[in-house]
């Protein structure tokens, strides 16, 4: 069902993608080893990634590096190990999985399970070097993997090293804090590990509004609800071609809600959920907040945008620092940079703000 709110599976319930679809695939078979996948928060990432590792017959683990950051504070090669040795598991017969961590020091099997246990001492190096020598295609797949960038281990070298080294473990790498993970890769910067390594790129964008306007139509023929073109494209123009919004927009309808209903539930909710993800960012500095409600009201220009925060702190604020902050909300994909000023991606995210 498009109004799924759960990320998708199977190719029939993502709506179009179809080039992203096809690039991520074909590098897929092509054994392409670093794939990096990027766009802001709910455009169908995780959703374009299931599909994709559910259509090519080739053995995968797919890792949230934010719920790991969530649990340990930090991104320890040990979880990570464990969890690739997990997803190994899984995808092999237990002998084959016998033989791959055999003798790997810090690694130990228990139980007729085969549970993996992991300590700090275990080397990921060796870990992928054992996988790799098994002969099969065997892909990781980290979500949110701009938080690799809070551990000690260098997981960008880590990386760099797989790519040139191993024939048959590769990486896909996803990220809704945009700037952030291209930061960490710098896959473009000389200085960088992973500067000159064999990789694809595949950006999501927001849907066009011709393309926004479709999805719902589909959707409701094919939930049979027979609702009112004014409110489908009212809807397009409060929601602009965000499809997890129209997503939830499409399910509350389903659920029963009245178009009115629908969007105040919509509203409601995603107001919670963004200034929920925001905190993290505001517990750094109240600056942030205030940064975003300027552009939210109507404040573009970077001296708008810095008049107006130090009207709200009552104090002149240093160039440079309140420079750091908008680019550091622009890294964090809050905030688009454009010829003509500072702007919010995300219509939610902007009325969350005013």
């Amino acid at each position: 069902m498009l109004f799924n709110p759960k990320p998708k599976t199977r190719r029939d319930e993502l709506y179009d993608r179809e080039e992203e679809l096809s690039i991520l695939e074909g590098s897929l078979k092509k054994g392409v080893p670093l794939i990096v996948l990027l766009g802001i928060r709910r455009l169908g990432k995780s959703s374009l990634l299931n599909v994709s590792l559910g259509e090519v017959p080739v053995k995968s683990v797919k890792i949230d590096a934010r719920k790991v950051y969530s649990a340990f504070g930090s991104v320890p090669g040990s979880a990570l190990a464990k969890l690739i040795l997990e997803g190994y598991i899984k995808t092999s017969p237990r002998e084959r999985v016998k033989d791959a961590l055999k003798d790997i020091k810090g690694v130990r099997l228990a139980g007729v399970g085969l549970e993996i246990r992991v300590d700090s001492s275990v080397n990921l190096f060796k870990v992928l070097e054992r996988i790799d020598s098994m002969g099969e295609r065997f892909v990781i797949a980290i979500d949110e993997a701009q938080y690799l960038r809070f551990s000690r281990s260098r997981y960008a070298e880590l990386i760099a090293w797989a790519v040139d080294e191993l024939q048959n473990v590769g990486f896909i790498l996803t990220g809704s804090e945009v700037g952030l993970l291209e930061d960490f890769l710098r896959l473009h910067d000389p200085e960088s590990a992973l500067f000159g390594r064999a990789h694809v790129e595949v950006k999501l964008r927001r849907f066009e509004k011709s393309q926004s306007l479709d999805f719902l139509r589909r959707g409701f023929e094919e939930i049979e609800l027979d609702i009112d073109e004014h409110e489908i494209e009212e809807a397009v123009d409060e929601l602009d071609g965000i499809v997890g919004w129209l997503t939830l927009y499409g399910y509350n309808r389903y659920l029963g809600l009245s178009h009115g209903e629908s969007l105040r539930k919509l509203k409601d909710d995603a107001r919670r959920l963004i200034l929920s993800e925001f905190s993290k960012l505001k517990e750094l500095s109240p600056r942030y907040g205030l940064a975003m409600m300027a552009v939210a009201n109507g404040r573009h220009r970077w001296k708008e945008i810095k008049e107006a925060v130090e009207l709200l702190e009552g104090k002149r604020l240093d160039d440079k620092n309140f420079s750091n902050v908008l680019n550091n909300l622009v890294r964090y994909g809050y905030l688009e940079k454009r010829i003509d000023g500072y702007f919010i991606p995300d219509p939610l995210v902007e009325l969350a703000f005013k």
